[in-house]
């Protein structure tokens, strides 16, 4: 198994702070799984500004912690080296809000890659278990 730091993903994505959304990637099982990981801390610029009488952090941001862990799965693997990998189509369900400090588990699995698309699965849960968001994901594959 294999992990990212935060530098690695930062060159592996071209995604850099503060819309990077994941703070490390673990337990990954090359084209198959792994675990994003990311640190949401009282702090956080998104709970400055979104809903500031009620902060919490935006859905389109969870969203994307799952995307972030996906791309950096596939693109930690030598087959992605010179490829891009484009979202086409997602459907993420809502379960609970994050409007304090907690740590999110990302777990994503990619379910089936074939030359031009891939179909993945991410489902968010906090650092007590309680499930966030889930969804399915789909990517084409193209060429830099």
């Amino acid at each position: 198994m294999k992990n990212l730091d935060k530098k690695k993903i930062i060159s592996l994505t071209k995604i850099k702070e503060p819309f990077l959304m994941i703070d490390k990637v673990k337990n990954i099982i090359s084209l198959k799984s792994a675990t994003g990981i990311k640190h949401v801390k009282k702090n956080s610029w998104f709970l400055k500004c979104h809903f500031f009488d009620n902060p919490m952090m935006p859905g389109t941001l969870i969203e994307e912690s799952i995307l972030q862990t996906i791309v950096s799965t596939l693109y930690s693997n030598r087959m992605f080296k010179d490829k891009i990998c484009l979202i086409t189509s997602s459907k993420t369900n809502f379960y609970a809000k994050i409007n304090n400090p907690t740590i999110l588990n990302i777990y994503i699995k990619i379910l089936k890659i074939n030359k031009i698309k891939i179909e993945t699965f991410g489902i968010v849960k906090d650092q007590k278990n309680i499930k966030i968001a889930s969804g399915n994901y789909n990517y084409f594959i193209s060429k830099k």
